[in-house]
């Protein structure tokens, strides 16, 4: 063939396959890209031209599968999580009358449900990253206002997938059930969704009653995110990533917000590991726990009107939040106390970095109680117990 038939053909090909628009053509390039040169100027920014339509997308797991022709090869499927390839076909399990053998489809799993839920969702945060992206280099006729409600619909969709329970919704009079997280649990058992739920909270506005819905899922199920940091490297980082996540969404939380999160951990089924910082079976909760009552020392030393806040709601979710906090450092002190190398095990089993955040929020009878379980402290970790009253404490046992 002459060269101008090839480029003829070349062209050919060329124009089936590619639409010019490179945020299409060659996404996974032009991201890296964006993501290398930050705070470069560039002459053409990343974002799409558009944003497409959900719907188009839109599949049904009764769905055929997508097929590529290839010569001499047949037809070859694209993976599809809705329609995984069966391994091995085989004849369905007999029954008989006496014992009847009950026998789930693959698409009944409930775990293939929460992988599709998780699938679903990263496309819609996809959709939020392209309406971000359009926001930030493009003008708008309306000034953005639509694409903010567009936005915000995709936020909320996402939360019903999740199936996320509002427990101060004006219509959710009833306590909560084992049931009602069953969803967001099975997905945030998964490395994967724990991904998504931490990109969903990045995502969020902080201070939103959606930014409060998803944190307080997880503040209602902290021993089953954070109790034990798994062994894999790539997993351990999804759950260290997502309690930065949680973190940095209740930074921008009000008071209101902060009760709720602290009044979760209180009526949860669940015992919270109250852990140190850098434990090293994990302290993701201790690191949200911890924010919490930095954000509320944030708030209630700053020079606002006092009307702005909650005090009295605050002040009823820490009592109980304190109160299984001590009961807990009690036990666990009486515990090592008679062990070998006590003070050290002291130092690397009391949540201390809690103690110490909770002090700027604790009245006289609770102060008392940290001096006086203090006081036991002391003598076994090698220092002195005689303090005056008004003494701060030491940092080793009960923070000042």
């Amino acid at each position: 063939m002459s060269t101008e038939e090839l480029e003829n053909i070349s062209r050919i090909q060329h124009a089936a396959t590619h639409i010019n628009d490179p945020y299409i053509d060659d996404y996974y390039h032009q991201a890296c890209l964006a993501r290398r040169s930050v705070d470069a100027r560039l002459k053409h920014h990343f974002f799409p031209t558009l944003i497409l339509d959900p719907s188009s997308r839109s599949r049904s797991k009764d769905e055929p599968h997508a097929y590529l022709k290839v010569d001499a090869l047949g037809r070859l499927p694209f993976s599809s999580i809705r329609r995984p390839r069966p391994l091995l076909d085989v004849e369905p399990a007999s029954t008989t009358e006496d014992s009847t053998l009950v026998s789930k489809s693959l698409d009944q799993e409930p775990m293939l449900a929460a992988r599709i839920t998780i699938e679903d969702g990263l496309s819609l945060l996809l959709d939020i990253d392209d309406i971000d992206r359009l926001l930030q280099f493009s003008q708008q006729q309306d000034g953005g206002l639509q694409l903010r409600n567009r936005r915000q619909t995709l936020l909320g969709q996402l939360a019903e997938s999740l199936q996320l329970v509002d427990p101060l919704g004006a219509n959710n009079n009833r306590h909560l059930s084992a049931n009602d997280d069953l969803v967001f649990l099975r997905i945030v058992s998964l490395p994967k969704g724990r991904k998504l739920l931490s990109r969903y909270i990045n995502l969020m506005v902080s201070g939103s009653d959606l930014a409060r819905i998803a944190c307080m899922a997880v503040f209602r199920h902290l021993r089953f995110v954070f109790g034990n940091l798994p062994s894999d490297d790539g997993s351990a980082e999804t759950v260290t990533k997502l309690a930065n996540a949680v973190a940095a969404c209740i930074r921008g939380m009000d008071l209101s917000g902060l009760s709720a999160c602290l009044a979760a951990i209180v009526c949860s089924s669940e015992h919270p590991p109250l852990r140190p910082l850098g434990y090293t079976a994990g302290d993701g909760a201790t690191v949200i726990i911890k924010s919490v009552l930095d954000r509320a020392t944030e708030l209630l030393t700053e020079q606002l009107p006092a009307s702005n806040y909650n005090r009295a709601l605050w002040q009823a979710s820490f009592n109980a939040f304190f109160g299984l906090l001590t009961k807990y450092c009690i036990g666990k002190f009486d515990s090592l106390v008679h062990t070998t190398h006590t003070a050290t095990a002291i130092r690397r089993e009391l949540p201390i970095e809690l103690l110490r955040a909770s002090l700027p929020h604790t009245d006289e009878q609770q102060r008392a109680l940290l001096l006086e379980f203090a006081q036991r402290t002391v003598p076994v970790t090698g220092h002195s117990s005689q303090r005056a009253p008004g003494r701060t404490m030491a940092s080793e046992t009960v923070p000042s």
